[in-house]
């Protein structure tokens, strides 16, 4: 069984195993296209020059530092995988309702699927399930969320593609010069929630007793009803070892500000938790 089957069968599999996902995962059929040139692992460009973002599936981006003119080895892998997915395929793009299909750049903000035949693969299950790009979701774009994180899970524990050679990771919420390091960059931290505690207008889970220069994440008033809609109780949280995903800034220390529940993953309970509130 060739990668692309393996990735579209393991797909419907995992629609079997887990209902709940489907009806975060329903998608809106808008139009069949074709697509002109693949710019990056994440982008495409359509035959009427239009461009669509594979909204969900955060593929290596050359960074500031790479100086050289050869393209930056992980971002060109990642375009060339996506490219070879594509071939001369026709594509459908879909919308979750009620979200924007369109960002500031007028790029389509889509889940795309690759057709073959009767056959219809889902590009970014692909890309994050071959381990050449991320799963990440946006307050105004959660669908699928969870079934491309299971995805990436696979990914991760078969160490494919990036994974194998530590080009990705999860970064721990004790490692500080790491994530200070980090700043700008989207990541994976997993830690132990140490206290939750509100002050003003956040809500933050804190990893350490010093949250002034440990890992926190920050969760803004205006944003709680998003978790508490998911079933999502911050406050219970406290003793828990998660996985929080999203961009790294500095608040004191390293912080990730998440706006819904998607962005955390419950691992598990973590034994021996304090509690330590923050003032």
């Amino acid at each position: 069984m060739n990668a692309m089957l393996r990735a579209a069968t393991a797909f419907s599999v995992f629609l079997a195993l887990c209902p709940g996902a489907v009806a975060a995962c329903k998608l809106e059929t808008s139009r069949t296209a074709t697509v002109a040139q693949v710019i990056d692992g994440q982008t495409v460009r359509l035959d009427d020059a239009s461009e669509v973002r594979l909204i969900g599936a955060l593929a290596p981006q050359t960074p500031r530092w790479w100086k050289k003119d050869a393209a930056w080895p992980p971002a060109l892998r990642a375009r060339r995988v996506l490219e070879k997915l594509i071939g001369s395929s026709k594509v459908e793009l879909r919308f979750a309702p009620r979200e924007e299909q369109r960002d500031r750049h007028e790029r389509y903000l889509a889940q795309m699927f690759v057709q073959r035949g009767n056959e219809r693969i889902w590009a970014q299950a692909h890309m994050i399930g071959e381990g050449f790009a991320q799963a990440y979701s946006l307050k105004g774009h959660r669908a699928c969320a969870r079934a491309l994180q299971q995805k990436e899970q696979s990914a991760r524990t078969a160490r494919s593609g990036l994974w194998r050679k530590g080009c990705y990771r999860v970064l721990q919420a004790t490692n500080i010069d790491v994530l200070s390091k980090s700043r700008g960059s989207f990541q994976l931290v997993e830690g132990t929630v140490r206290s939750v505690g509100r002050v003003s207008q956040w809500t933050f889970l804190n990893f350490d007793t010093d949250w002034r220069k440990y890992f926190t994440v920050a969760i803004r008033a205006g944003d709680r009803r998003n978790f508490k809609v998911s079933n999502m109780a911050l406050e219970e949280l406290e003793g828990k070892q998660v996985r929080v995903r999203g961009w790294i800034e500095r608040w004191n220390g390293p912080v990730i500000k998440a706006t819904h529940p998607e962005q955390i993953e419950i691992l598990g309970p973590a034994a021996g938790a304090a509690t330590h509130p923050q003032p």
